[in-house]
């Protein structure tokens, strides 16, 4: 009995240097400073419920009652990602569907959609514009298509991008593509100079790559060239961010005749990244 005793008591001793040991391999080491600010910055930026996001499309039928060509029956299209404004909404994502809603098609000087943003909405929308088209039936029958598109994979920031095309009479309708920023800590809607410092240096380098993509050699002065830059050359605020580098995009008519149609080109990482203001996760 006493031997069996002594056996167990040796045992629970092995058992609890074993556990002691493994404790003291497991421990975590004690988190810097600088990575505690870092943890809560993400969670900050990073909203604790996912919220849901929206996509599809919806079209209708614009057309003139005497159907002579294939144009004369137009189908406008408006395709859609947004947020679900049923379910608890970060600031930031609050501030995108707002934008969205701002950015819909409504009539001359009507006051923006106050009502959520929704599927329903986006049926208004084209039924606003259908009705407006139908006042000048007589004409080419007018035609929209738009496409909205979020990407929030970014850490600490989210993407806007809106394509536009719209004919409403005229010789040839407007067209482009647009891309917008918003921080996730703030909300705020950021612009090329909160990604990066354009001094002198890039634009000089922008300028370079800019002339070779168009074709102008560079000690031709832009006077002489179809692309406006009375006040000198500036990169576009409007741009991707992509797993090449930034793409800089100039829409028909902002730098050129509408011939030129839109007008981008693109800077490096390696060109980027000297200049840097704040810190992008490249895809």
């Amino acid at each position: 009995m006493p031997f069996k005793l002594l056996t167990i008591s040796f045992a629970l001793f092995l058992f609890a240097c074993q556990n002691t040991s493994s404790d003291k391999k497991e421990k975590p080491k004690a988190s810097t400073k600088e990575e505690v600010q870092e943890e809560i910055q993400e969670k900050k930026a990073v909203p604790s419920e996912t919220a849901r996001l929206i996509t599809g499309s919806d079209s209708i039928l614009i057309s003139k009652k005497k159907v002579v060509e294939d144009y004369d029956r137009q189908w406008s299209v408006i395709s859609y990602t947004f947020y679900d404004e049923n379910l608890a909404l970060s600031k930031w994502q609050k501030t995108i569907n707002r934008f969205i809603r701002k950015s819909l098609y409504r009539q001359e000087e009507a006051k923006e959609y106050n009502e959520p943003l929704s599927k329903e909405l986006i049926r208004k929308v084209l039924l606003v514009f259908k009705k407006e088209a139908r006042r000048y039936e007589d004409d080419m029958p007018w035609n929209i298509a738009e496409n909205y598109q979020i990407d929030d994979a970014f850490k600490t920031f989210a993407v806007l991008k809106i394509e536009s095309s719209l004919y409403t009479g005229g010789a040839h309708g407007s067209y482009g593509v647009g891309y917008y920023y918003f921080d996730k800590s703030s909300a705020k809607e950021l612009h090329i100079k909160d990604f990066i410092d354009t001094k002198k240096e890039l634009l000089r380098a922008a300028e370079l790559v800019f002339r070779k993509k168009v074709g102008i050699k560079a000690n031709t002065p832009f006077e002489e060239t179809d692309y406006w830059f009375s006040d000198g050359f500036y990169l576009s605020d409007n741009f991707e961010i992509t797993d090449q580098g930034i793409t800089f995009i100039y829409n028909p008519y902002e730098i050129s005749n509408y011939a030129n149609g839109m007008i981008e080109f693109t800077l490096t990482k390696t060109q980027i990244e000297p200049f840097l203001k704040r810190k992008i996760d490249w895809k």
